[in-house]
């Protein structure tokens, strides 16, 4: 059952199980069977969920085979509808769908969890993460809106997968950032261990600690870069660490924890302008006056959180 089942049998063995499928004998062999092959099923399988109009499809194209060939060798009919029975039952159990589980930091914290694995997981502000079953199968494989640092237990038989809106990453046990927010290209930032990460726009690539991968706008194209981890999880300790750091990310950064926004129409200056400052629990007129007497640069502030860079 578990070689048919998985398309790795013979064409001897198939034909053998089509054989029994129609034998109108041994009914509790065939219904033990698929309670073995259910039961021995990881949870958090990688298939995917067929359509109901395609299984029913299925099994009506199957019923007419196996009615053909009943009146041909002189099967029984009800064992036809047996048959058709055991199919329709093996559909239900196999592509049965996990239940589905969504963590969810807020608007304005982070939030920390522990996952059914034993890892762990900081969400940023207003980020999510979801994934199916209770991560004990092959692989455990999550789904990351946002951003999160991760601390996955080491199972190297088991990798653990992130999946954002534009790349995948795969590690069996390490320390690591991953950015996905709709809005912005992604990244990830390797604090420990090894990761492999891939992409639609770029081939599979191994970090090491102190790289990551991120979007060159300039460029427009991925790259691996050196990084500084800390410059990446400060926000765990409600800090937001730059290092020579470009302006336009700081103010991205800012945007995204203070619920603002920062227009300046010089970008090749806040592009090329870089700084070193670290921001605990400052106002934004604090960060901004700082960046002032740093930079050169003027501020407003319009009515509501608009703030307006000149240079």
């Amino acid at each position: 059952m578990e070689l048919y089942s998985h398309s790795q049998g013979s064409p001897e063995v198939n034909e053998e199980f089509r054989r029994w499928l129609r034998d109108p004998k041994d009914e509790l062999s065939k219904k033990q069977a698929l309670l073995d092959l259910w039961e021995n099923t990881p949870s958090d399988c990688d298939v995917k969920m067929p359509k109901a109009g395609t299984v029913y499809s299925v099994a009506r194209k199957t019923e007419r085979a196996l009615a053909g060939r009943a009146r041909r060798f002189g099967i029984i009919p009800w064992a036809v509808a047996a048959a058709c029975a055991v199919l329709a039952v093996a559909a239900v159990y196999l592509f049965r769908p996990e239940p589905l589980t969504r963590l969810v930091s807020s608007s304005d914290s982070k939030g920390f969890f522990t996952l059914p694995d034993g890892s762990s997981v900081w969400l940023n502000m207003g980020s999510s993460l979801s994934y199916r079953g209770s991560l004990d199968g092959r692989i455990r494989a999550v789904t990351l809106e946002g951003e999160a640092f991760f601390d996955v237990v080491h199972d190297a038989d088991r990798p653990f997968i992130v999946h954002s809106h534009d790349m995948e990453v795969t590690v069996t046990g390490t320390r690591f950032t991953v950015t996905s927010y709709p809005e912005q290209s992604g990244a990830i930032y390797l604090e420990e261990g090894s990761v492999t990460v891939k992409g639609d726009s770029f081939p599979e690539t191994h970090l090491s600690p102190g790289q990551g991968i991120v979007f060159d706008d300039n460029t427009l194209s991925w790259k691996k870069v050196p990084i500084l981890a800390k410059d990446h999880t400060g926000w765990v300790q409600d800090r937001l660490v730059f290092t020579n750091t470009a302006l336009s990310d700081v103010f991205a950064s800012m945007e995204h924890r203070y619920h603002i926004s920062i227009v300046c129409s010089d970008k090749d200056f806040i592009d090329n302008t870089r700084i070193t400052m670290t921001i605990r629990q400052e106002t934004p007129d604090n960060i901004f006056e700082s960046i002032a007497l740093l930079t050169g640069m003027t501020y407003s502030r319009e009515e509501g959180n608009r703030f307006i860079i000149r240079k």
